[in-house]
């Protein structure tokens, strides 16, 4: 999830859209601005992702949020 400056929202979501890895940009109401879905490999993948995000200018805060895969 991702925070960003008021009036920045349309040039970070570009800057989303476009890292390696971005599934989906989702903008949304309430605390944060934007829900980034992500395909990646592994931790290590995940880690330069966030640390581009954070390079973003208008990014204020992220927050990392891991998904599970449920098996039956």
């Amino acid at each position: 999830m991702i925070d960003s400056e008021p009036g920045s929202e349309k040039a970070v979501y570009d800057a989303l859209s476009q890292i390696r890895g971005v599934r989906e940009v989702v903008p949304v109401y309430g605390e944060n601005d934007f829900i980034v879905i992500a395909n990646l490999g592994n931790i290590s993948d995940l880690n330069m992702m966030v640390l581009k995000i954070r390079e973003i200018p208008g990014v204020i805060s992220t927050e990392t949020i891991l998904g599970m895969e449920l098996k039956f």
